[in-house]
């Protein structure tokens, strides 16, 4: 064998060979013997934590795809993926071996007394994960080197982050454009229009990025056969199969934006935003603190066991700040981490100008301060360049004083108050932009502040888990989808979001304002008929599936339509 793909293929028929072994031990059976230190549903674990190791990195691909060709230039870390699985395949030749009769095992080969005359000094095998049985060591040696192989691809798959928008740009998701601004106008409706349309743009070029991941994630895994529990697996995130469910929702109130490179102090806060109404986080993937696991957003491998840090890898995947300043030479510039953000905002806007032509009053912006001198100082301003004057009426602006937040024009004292303020709406708004999960539906429901509106920011020094509202877990109706009934899932979500945040809040508008005018009855035979193109049509396209959620989400979203379109004066879309 000379490849990595070759590797990954012997162990597979390794695998593929112990499974269909008509010695190895079922759990329907109540043998003791040595057959019960591996089990069949344990291999079948293993099996599919190796799939989904190299369905995400692409080891089973072949040509310039490989993972050869990707590591050409890192060849130390290439041989240890090699010395890695063929460590896995001599472990699992080994089981064959001993569960067909071909080896006997050292723990049925030696006698009492061969134990006895051993050195007393040796420590003997304790009993714990690994055994004390040959076949119980072979099976824990297997486990670990495939934790050792999601490990090491933690270092291997992941990109710079400075370059996480380079291809995603080649991703067309332009359609979810005018939905994105219309779900931020509807949140802030106090925010300037351009501002709006710059954040709706924003949460746009977020699902483009997820959307080139996924695609990525796709072709990567493609050539390798995985099943449908295994694809299952994947989508969750877990590492653990036997474990692949959410623990719980993570709820907004907890920091986002915790230390930070330059060794920030964590802290907590009540927000005073505008809507109290947020989405959660999805909850840590179980079994995450039992090593690297797939992110089901991202498809990179990442080494998370706190909600802490989960929730500052989700929003490091969001890059949910951008500034919201009129005018900002950078208004498309997306930042990873609040305090990246607030010391643009610092340095560039976060400023005042005060007349030194003996007037002593101050403006907000260069533009102000300009019309001032125009029109109160126009013989100075005639005999002075313009621009240089107004550079030098600039100055900071003290931290203490007050501001209006741009996006709900509620008053901010401090600029601490402000960038937490302002920036959680950002972070609100971003999280629209996540991918929807299986068994995500009881997570969606929103949840109200813990504390009343216009409440001062409280510090306090967090750590993970701190100050979490704790929600029980719920039974996830998902998790024995295929990979088939995850497609449509996934486009049915998609759709109910065009849905509720394109189609309701126009519709909405244009009943409540309707005066029985020519001009209103062609806007809503307008509205019907994009009703029936984009959303009917859609869902009479998405194949109908028998699986009971999928069911319920269709009947879901079509009495929504009938609803809808009952409001506007038509019968009913069933047949």
């Amino acid at each position: 064998m000379n490849t990595i793909a070759e590797y990954v293929s012997a162990c597979l028929q390794e695998f593929n060979s112990l499974c269909s072994s008509p010695t190895i031990w079922t759990d329907s059976i109540p043998d003791k013997g040595t057959q019960s230190d591996i089990s069949l549903v344990k291999l079948q674990n293993e099996l599919s934590r190796f799939k989904i190791w190299s369905g995400n990195i692409g080891a089973h691909r072949k040509g310039r795809s490989s993972l050869d060709h990707r590591l050409r230039d890192a060849s130390n870390i290439r041989d240890q993926v090699v010395e890695l699985l063929e460590d896995l395949r001599e472990s699992l030749q080994d089981a064959k071996d001993i569960l067909t009769g071909q080896t006997t095992p050292w723990d049925q080969d030696l006698s009492p007394a061969d134990f006895s005359d051993s050195d007393s000094d040796q420590e003997p095998f304790q009993d714990g994960a690994s055994g004390n049985s040959e076949l119980s060591q072979i099976f824990a040696a297997i486990v670990e080197d495939i934790n050792c192989l999601f490990r090491l691809s933690v270092s291997i798959h992941n990109p710079s982050p400075h370059d996480r928008f380079k291809k995603a740009c080649l991703t067309d998701t332009s359609g979810y454009e005018p939905f994105d601004v219309q779900h931020v106008c509807n949140k802030l409706s106090k925010a300037p229009k351009s501002i709006a349309e710059r954040l709706g743009k924003a949460i746009s070029r977020r699902r483009q990025y997820f959307k080139y991941r996924e695609l990525h994630h796709d072709k990567l895994a493609s050539g390798l056969e995985l099943d449908d529990k295994d694809q299952m697996q994947s989508t969750v995130a877990s590492s653990l199969p036997k474990k692949l469910n959410v623990n719980e929702p993570i709820s907004l109130e907890e920091n986002v934006d915790d230390a930070s490179d330059a060794g920030r102090s964590q802290t907590s806060w009540a927000t005073s935003a505008a809507n109290p109404e947020r989405r959660k986080i999805p909850a840590l993937p179980a079994g995450a603190e039992n090593g690297p696991f797939e992110c089901p957003f991202c498809f990179m491998m990442v080494s998370i066991a706190s909600r802490n840090h989960w929730r500052k890898h989700v929003f490091s995947d969001l890059f949910p700040y951008i500034c919201v300043e009129l005018g900002c030479p950078a208004p498309d510039q997306d930042f990873q981490r609040r305090h990246q953000w607030a010391d643009h905002v610092k340095k560039y806007h976060w400023k005042t100008w005060a007349c030194k032509l003996g007037c002593d009053k101050t403006f907000d912006s260069s533009q102000d301060m300009k019309r001032h001198l125009e029109h109160k100082h126009s013989e100075t301003a005639e005999l002075t360049h313009l621009d240089s004057l107004v550079a030098m009426c600039e100055r900071p602006k003290p931290e203490n004083e007050p501001t209006d937040c741009p996006l709900c024009n509620e008053r901010q004292s401090t600029f601490k108050q402000y960038h937490r303020h302002v920036g959680r709406h950002q972070e609100d708004l971003a999280l629209f932009a996540l991918p929807h999960l299986p068994g995500e539906e009881d997570e969606k429901k929103v949840e109200p502040d813990s504390e009343s509106e216009g409440q001062e920011a409280m510090h306090s020094e967090v750590q993970d888990d701190k100050q979490t509202n704790i929600v029980e877990p719920s039974p996830d109706p998902h998790l024995t989808m295929n990979r088939k009934e995850l497609k449509v899932w996934k486009a049915l979500c998609a759709l109910e979001d065009e849905l509720e945040v394109g189609w309701l809040p126009i519709c909405k508008e244009a009943i409540n304002s309707d005066d029985g005018s020519t001009k209103k009855q062609d806007e809503r035979l307008g509205l019907i008929n994009g009703i029936h193109s984009n959303i009917i049509r859609k869902l009479r396209g998405i194949e109908e599936l028998s699986e009971p959620d999928i069911k319920a989400k269709r009947s879901h979203i079509v009495e929504k339509v009938d609803k809808l379109l009952a409001r506007l004066g038509v019968e009913s879309t069933k047949n």
